[in-house]
């Protein structure tokens, strides 16, 4: 103890603190004093990042590389409708059967013309909507029509009858027809067809072909003035 004390004095324990501060201050000083990208990916140890350490929105989508974020990644749930971007899912990306029902040709007409006059040739129902269509190899497409009216009997109770038509034509060929009908001399309820409609199949053997709808009417005389008629013609594909 004598001997620690002999050698224990004022400029041994100066320069003892003196060392101390030196050695830690430094490391203090130099932690504190990093430049700008000082830390370099070499420097971090492994798995040393967590989560908790990135700020808020610090990942943004150029940090990611490409194709890092694989479908085992995404939360279930995470994506939704709102965060596809329009247009970006067609047919093609999605199962087979899982459009089955899709219309793909939906048009039609308010108001027939030539429903109460008779020309050779028939008279051309413009139609507005989605008139073409192609069909898929491995799809079915069906043609479905309805013509909905007030067929009237011009002469009533007399001979002849309130019978129109309007043909469906697919690239300019008769594919169906649908047909409206009164008349007056009938006992109801077979006296009044105010609704026609027919389903027929389309497209088969056309694959990777326009299919183009188009529409004739085919009146007559014994329709009275006040016969009118709505049309809708649509192509659903099925499978």
């Amino acid at each position: 103890m004598r001997q620690l004390r002999s050698t224990l004095t004022y400029s041994n324990v100066v320069a003892t603190l003196a060392l101390f501060l030196v050695i830690s201050g430094g490391v203090g000083y130099a932690a504190s004093t990093l430049g700008r990208n000082a830390v370099k990916s070499q420097n971090i140890a492994t798995h040393a990042v967590k989560t908790r350490n990135l700020a808020k929105s610090a990942v943004k989508t150029n940090n990611l590389a490409a194709n890092s974020v694989t479908t085992a990644k995404v939360k279930k749930g995470a994506i939704t409708g709102a965060k596809v971007k329009g247009g970006t899912l067609t047919r093609t990306n999605l199962a087979a059967g899982t459009l089955a029902g899709l219309q793909v040709a939906d048009a039609g007409n308010s108001s027939v013309p030539g429903l109460t006059s008779e020309i050779n040739g028939g008279t051309p129902v413009p139609l507005t909507g989605t008139i073409s269509f192609t069909p898929v190899t491995g799809k079915s497409y069906e043609l479905l029509a309805e013509l909905k009216g007030t067929p009237t009997d011009a002469n009533g109770p007399g001979e002849g009858a309130c019978f129109a038509e309007v043909t469906i034509l697919v690239n300019g060929f008769p594919i169906s027809s649908v047909t409206l009908f009164n008349d007056g001399s009938a006992p109801p309820p077979f006296n009044n067809g105010p609704v026609g409609s027919t389903a027929t199949a389309i497209g088969l053997q056309q694959a990777g072909q326009q299919q183009t709808l188009s529409a004739l009417a085919f009146g007559n005389t014994n329709c009275s003035s006040a016969t009118t008629a709505s049309l809708r013609v649509t192509v659903v594909e099925l499978g």
